[in-house]
């Protein structure tokens, strides 16, 4: 099933089958008798890079338009992830990947690519809270805070103390007694967020990314210095550059710099988080990090973002990097719920569940289908309601979850 946005013009499209209340005539591209299925989802839809299969819908060709996950039945899931790999929770706490598979990144038990939704192989029992993608790994958390990897471990991405790949999940070697709420991953760095507000990190430290003050890896959760009595909410990865958000809407930076991706202005590598400087009086809510910019959601719902611009991937109308966070220009009227950071694009949710997207376009990872770069955000025709977004810091793929599509 194809889920097509015509484009009326360059920056004015419309969905072929958005609308619950399209009476009347069929719209472009779409047929009487197909406007009147409904499919309530949630669904996910998927648009831009194939070479590997990330977009699940059985072939390996790029598409600037949204297309179900999973034709014709769909994959029923609550959010989703996407690099070279796909990886999505469903609806009953399950996992599952398709795309890239040759690191045993798909967690099925096999090391080879699938063009198609396949389990993942928890162990018994095991739900899924959310799930997140790195370069050939994958790391979820559990609803009971236990965190499990897979795909490529060789320089000990899984975090159980080895330094060889899975294609099963593995546990992460969590310090006894902790509990984890949410995981994020860059391209070799993977992050968990305890309980008690701190957070830990694993694999690649060479820029500083484990936040401990030193510059090796470790193949097992080390504590990111975190500054005293700072509780920490949320976490987001870049490809090398690290986030944290703070109870009080602070957030803190470390690891990778290049084109000033940390926010604080200065130079260099940071090996323990340091201060992004954000405007006055703002405070955030999320982090987001792609290859090299990076991006927030303010609390009242704005985008804020810095680093590298050279394909209009921060939003403010230019391809000027940035040193200090900059207000992407969202119309003043849209409140954004959440982001999502690509290679050199990015994705926002509203409240009222659009995208917006803007930056690079080459694999119509937009979904617009011109495949052109836009230094400016513009509304996104994704069928039905969207709920949650998703793409990866290493990605040219965007991924959606959907409810109320017309077929």
């Amino acid at each position: 099933m194809k889920l097509a946005v015509r484009c009326l013009t360059a920056g004015i499209c419309v969905a072929s089958a958005l609308s619950l209340a399209a009476a009347g005539p069929a719209q472009a591209g779409v047929t009487r008798s197909a406007q009147a299925a409904r499919r309530v989802g949630p669904l996910l839809v998927a648009w831009g890079e194939n070479i590997f299969g990330q977009l699940g819908n059985g072939t390996t060709m790029d598409t600037g338009e949204p297309d179900l996950v999973n034709p014709p039945a769909g994959l029923k899931a609550v959010s989703a992830r996407v690099a070279g790999t796909a990886v999505a929770v469903t609806t009953s706490g399950r996992v599952m990947a398709w795309g890239r598979g040759t690191d045993g990144e798909l967690g099925n038990g096999a090391m080879k690519d699938r063009y198609r939704p396949v389990p993942v192989k928890l162990p018994a029992g095991v739900k899924v809270a959310a799930v997140r993608v790195g370069f050939a790994f994958a790391v979820a958390v559990t609803t009971t805070g236990r965190v499990y990897t897979w795909g490529l471990g060789s320089e000990g991405e899984l975090g159980n103390g080895q330094r060889k790949s899975s294609d099963l999940p593995v546990a992460v070697h969590l310090p006894r007694g902790v509990r984890v709420k949410a995981v994020s991953a860059g391209a070799q760095t993977a992050l968990a967020l305890t309980a008690t507000g701190r957070v830990l990190a694993w694999r690649d430290g060479q820029e500083g990314q484990l936040g401990n003050g030193r510059t090796v890896n470790s193949g097992k959760p080390v504590w990111v210095k975190i500054p005293p009595r700072t509780r920490i909410k949320a976490v987001g990865a870049g490809v090398d550059q690290m986030f944290a958000v703070t109870v009080s809407g602070g957030l803190l930076a470390w690891g990778g710099n290049t084109d000033f991706s940390l926010g604080d202005g200065k130079p260099g590598i940071r090996r323990v988080p340091d201060r992004v400087r954000l405007p006055k009086h703002v405070r955030v809510v999320g982090a987001f990090g792609g290859l090299l910019h990076s991006l927030a959601v303010t609390a009242d719902g704005r985008v804020l973002a810095w680093g590298g611009n050279e394909i209009g991937q921060l939003g403010d109308g230019t391809m000027t990097n940035r040193k200090l966070p900059t207000f992407a220009h969202i119309p003043r009227n849209v409140r954004i719920a959440t982001l999502a950071a690509g290679r050199y694009f990015s994705l926002a949710l509203t409240r009222s569940g659009k995208v917006w997207a803007w930056g690079d376009d080459s694999s119509g990872q937009l979904g617009d289908s011109m495949k052109n770069a836009r230094p400016t955000p513009f509304q996104v025709s994704v069928p039905g309601k969207v709920l949650a977004i998703g793409s990866g810091c290493e990605s040219s793929t965007s991924i959606a979850v959907v409810t109320n599509i017309r077929d």
